[in-house]
């Protein structure tokens, strides 16, 4: 990983994102390490801060500029970026829940008591939200595609217009969500 005199060097691209409003995204040489909904880089720099202490926010590398292109193409209509690579933080439960948030294919939903049942943690419903939650990459880890039960959206960090918006780009807004 590229090391700054401070710390970690965090290139940081800006997303054209239609009808979504800006999203950032930040990158390593690893990978991507922040997605963003929004355009507050003291936001940005704070959380990255605690992922990366130290951390020197940078211009775009071609790689950051390279990933912002391939999910302005998905917000458009494109195929789901799942080739990019992605550093999630940590262990434990929540890397497990991300872990398994990338494998559900666009154009589909899971609700978050199956999400805990599949990683064979029944009544864990809420646990899931949490990770959900606490994603660092929504896009690159679809939490948007976890919904609760009884057609219900849930949450999502980038707000329910954002994840209502993301599902029906996706053709997987439930029927009769709200």
């Amino acid at each position: 990983m590229a090391r700054e005199r401070n710390g970690v060097a965090v290139h940081v691209a800006r997303v054209r994102a239609p009808g979504l409003g800006p999203v950032l995204v930040a990158c390593t040489p690893s990978g991507v390490v922040r997605v963003q909904f929004g355009d507050d880089r003291d936001r940005l720099g704070r959380e990255l801060e605690r992922q990366f202490p130290g951390a020197t926010l940078k211009r775009p590398s071609t790689f950051a500029s390279d990933v912002a292109r391939v999910l302005e193409a998905y917000l458009k209509g494109g195929p789901w970026p799942s080739g990019v690579p992605v550093v999630l933080p940590g262990a434990g439960f929540y890397a497990r829940v991300w872990n398994y948030l990338r494998r559900i294919p666009a154009g589909q939903v899971r609700t978050y008591g199956r999400v805990a049942q599949a990683l064979r943690r029944r009544g864990a419903a809420r646990a899931v939200g949490q990770a959900c939650g606490a994603n660092p990459l929504p896009l690159l880890v679809p939490c948007h595609r976890v919904v609760a039960a009884g057609c219900r959206l849930g949450g999502f960090s980038g707000g329910l217009a954002i994840k209502r918006s993301l599902l029906e780009l996706e053709g997987a807004l439930p029927a009769g969500a709200r």
